[in-house]
């Protein structure tokens, strides 16, 4: 065999070989570059004011007692309905927190009401017509 032929198939093997690594697909779009995700809002971090406030189940005096919030402790808010704050705490549990006992609300707390000696963290909301007994699980 001469030494042409073998140099020519040679190099046509090497440009067989190489052809589909370098080759660019005719017809076809390139994938479009992905869109740059906005930017996730910072979580708002607020502190319980208060020793002792409860954490509830949903935004009322009246909703079930679901945990206890220690006095400078950090939550992490996500919403307000009302007066009352939806909150995230370190360990994860989540609830409702009246917004008056947190930093970064402007609330009021709950008027006492004539005879019935300080309110409770967490309530009563104004125009909650509470007996005693509900005025006492407010802490419980």
């Amino acid at each position: 065999m001469p030494i042409r032929s073998l140099t020519l198939r040679v190099a046509l093997f090497v440009v067989c070989a190489c052809l589909p690594a370098c080759s660019v697909s005719i017809g076809t779009k390139p994938a479009p570059a992905p869109e740059p995700s906005p930017a996730a809002a910072p979580a708002r971090v607020e502190r319980v004011t208060i020793q002792g406030l409860n954490l509830r189940q949903g935004p009322s005096s009246k909703s079930a007692v679901i945990g206890s919030l220690d006095r400078d402790e950090v939550v992490t808010v996500f919403d307000r309905q009302g007066n009352w704050i939806r909150v995230r705490t370190a360990d994860g549990r989540e609830g409702f927190a009246y917004g008056a006992y947190l930093t970064g609300f402007d609330i009021r707390p709950a008027k006492p009401r004539a005879g019935k000696g300080p309110a409770d963290p967490g309530g009563p909301e104004p125009g909650d017509d509470m007996s005693e007994e509900e005025r006492r699980q407010l802490w419980n």
